[in-house]
């Protein structure tokens, strides 16, 4: 565990140390995570492109086989195949998101308790005044209440803005997708049910764990959803497919002249 986080460890604490502000630090260090996706996100798009693309086909599929789902899925994953598709490409960038959030999980707690379990705090590795943000201390843990009126304080905050941010990123990216593949919107009741299910969990999560962590959530959900909207303006489905189709006919058109060609 201690060298997988090294360099999560090393990479914060340098930021903190420049900036002398944990914040700044890890807005910072999402921005980088972020960026290192991009091509994650364009190959994302290309691939639901592609998924547009076969629409038709797929369609002919749901009349030859009617009500018989298993052959019709066992043809749709013989045509992904064979068209080099993966219907769960689109699931890559999330996991690696959900990885980086525990590395950073575990490399904050490295760097306030001296460990990566929160057991007996150990010397913190950087001045804990860095992890002021407006007077709310993100080393502190927000810990959940039904006494909501006596109990509450400023940490819940974080929890709360999460839980917002995740909704906010969750709404638009359904949107988005629905909008490069219509057939997701014939799937309303389990996008509804995704759109509720990750925003829920980050609000749990982030009540067991420190602020730090927590704002690092809302600053990944934020940038991504950013990252996303200029992504999907400029490798729209749309776009894509409107290349792919003027590529084709600049090579059929090729391969027709060089037939002339040799004929002459």
């Amino acid at each position: 565990m201690d060298t997988i986080l090294t360099p999560f460890v090393w990479l914060l604490k340098q930021l903190c140390e420049f900036f002398q502000s944990y914040p700044v630090a890890i807005f910072v260090f999402t921005l980088i995570v972020n960026m290192a996706l991009i091509p994650f996100n364009i190959k994302q798009q290309k691939n639901m492109a592609k998924q547009a693309r076969l629409r038709p086909k797929l369609e002919a599929l749901k009349e030859k086989f009617g009500d018989d789902r298993m052959k019709y899925q066992s043809a749709m994953q013989e045509l992904y195949q064979k068209e080099n598709i993966s219907p769960t490409g689109g699931c890559l960038p999330m996991i690696i998101r959900m990885v980086i959030l525990m590395m950073v999980f575990y490399s904050v707690n490295m760097i306030i308790y001296g460990s990566a379990t929160r057991g007996a705090k150990i010397a913190s590795q950087i001045d804990v005044s860095y992890f002021n943000l407006f007077g709310l201390d993100l080393s502190q843990t927000p810990h959940f209440s039904t006494d909501v009126i006596n109990a509450f304080n400023s940490t819940w905050l974080i929890p709360i803005i999460c839980f917002l941010a995740q909704m906010l990123s969750m709404f638009i990216s359904n949107r988005q997708q629905a909008k490069n593949n219509p057939q997701m919107a014939s799937q309303g009741g389990s996008m509804k049910i995704m759109m509720f299910t990750m925003p829920v969990i980050s609000l749990i999560f982030t009540f067991q764990v420190t602020c730090a962590t927590g704002f690092y959530w809302i600053c990944s959900s934020v940038v991504n959803t950013v990252i996303l909207l200029i992504v999907n303006h400029f490798y729209s489905a749309d776009k894509i497919l409107a290349k792919e189709m003027i590529e084709e006919g600049i090579s059929r058109r090729q391969k027709e002249q060089k037939i002339i060609d040799s004929q002459n």
